[in-house]
């Protein structure tokens, strides 16, 4: 039995075909992360556990699927570098470099960060496979220090395209006419 694409989805999510995964911040932080840190059952299938650091193999491209539009959410758990409390990002042949950090509100009150991450190759840029970005979202209590060890990412290759948006689905020839002239035309 042969199994296409929104088949293997369906089997993996349990979200049928047509629905999409498009939480807001504070659903990534509420619903998945924070059940995450706790330990509790997660909704759906949706997002697994990924280590997306490292020196080996690491690279954006060799974990994600390089020509897909689509966001990839990801838990990972941050490293810290042997001394201090500096995160290592570093990935394989490069490393995903900081730009900026957004805080997440929840009734007035910071819940967590929202951190935005390019993967920059170190040296050349040759054999890169895109322009990945990466927002990589945090809990915080109320002193703003980090809860738990996961963070949950969501990464996506901004430069990818898909070959279905350059495609048409097949769709009947609408004519100028209004709707009338056309059921009038048909009848004669």
């Amino acid at each position: 039995m042969e199994f296409d694409t929104y088949d293997y989805e369906f089997l993996m999510t349990g979200i049928p075909p047509g629905y999409r995964f498009e939480p807001t911040d504070i659903e990534l932080l509420q619903d998945y992360l924070l059940k995450k840190v706790n330990g509790e059952p997660l909704p759906y299938n949706i997002i697994s556990e990924c280590e997306i650091y490292g020196n080996q193999g690491k690279e954006p491209w060799k974990i994600f699927i390089e020509t897909s539009t689509k966001t990839f959410y990801v838990f990972t758990k941050l490293k810290k570098k042997s001394k201090g409390k500096n995160i290592d990002r570093v990935a394989g042949c490069g490393t995903w470099k900081g730009q900026r950090t957004d805080p997440i509100m929840y009734e007035e009150m910071k819940i967590g960060n929202r951190k935005l991450f390019v993967f920059q190759v170190k040296g050349s840029n040759e054999g890169v496979e895109g322009h990945w970005i990466m927002h990589e979202f945090s809990l915080v209590d109320e002193e703003d220090k980090q809860i738990g060890d996961y963070v949950l990412c969501s990464i996506r290759n901004k430069n990818a395209k898909d070959g279905t948006e350059e495609e048409e689905p097949p769709m009947k020839k609408m004519s100028s006419a209004s709707p009338l002239q056309t059921l009038l035309s048909d009848w004669s």
